[in-house]
């Protein structure tokens, strides 16, 4: 457990999971009326909720965001940073129980769309645990130097281009699937 508490670690757990509620977030609010309908298709709430929920929900992320860089919102910010990812998983969980896979999970507003799975359910249970980690490590074992400080923030920015580039490469894979079962 030692590890965890390490200042890398937990500097490179609190940036990835804040680019990742950013880019979300940013992406959900520059095209605010396909994410109403992403909202809508999950189908797991009234039909009027569905645009106050996708017009808040962009910037309860951006705050999550935000607070997992201030030290003092930290606990508060990785404990919402793990309950979103939570309810996300257990939205996505629920279509796909249905059958409803071929919607998309509205995470990334990207322009190829990630049809539901269980493997999503999967990562957001993970990217869920990194919100925990954190939960338990506000306390490291010595103080984060400079060098911690940028080696955490460079790695969680590949990590995060990585992240953005898989989910893509899965999207235009999964277009591909579709258009040869159309053809």
């Amino acid at each position: 457990m030692w590890l965890l508490s390490d200042p890398l670690v937990t500097t490179f757990l609190r940036s990835f999971l804040a680019l990742l509620f950013a880019g979300a977030a940013l992406s959900k609010l520059r095209h605010q009326e396909e994410f109403v309908g992403v909202v809508r298709n999950f189908r797991l709430m009234p039909e009027a909720l569905a645009a106050p929920v996708a017009a808040v929900l962009p910037w309860l992320e951006l705050a999550v965001a935000a607070g997992l860089l201030v030290d003092p919102a930290l606990p508060y910010a990785a404990a919402g940073a793990s309950g979103l990812l939570m309810l996300f998983a257990i939205a996505m969980a629920i279509n796909v129980a249905r059958g409803r896979k071929a919607i998309d999970c509205g995470c990334f507003r990207t322009g190829y769309k990630q049809a539901l799975s269980w493997f999503l359910v999967l990562r957001n249970v993970v990217l869920a645990g990194g919100g925990l980690v954190l939960l338990g490590l506000v306390d490291a074992s010595r103080a984060a130097t400079w060098a911690d400080i940028a080696t955490g923030v460079f790695a969680a920015s590949v990590a995060m281009l990585l992240y953005i580039t898989f989910g893509l490469l899965g999207g235009v894979a999964a277009t591909a699937r579709n258009n040869a079962h159309l053809a």
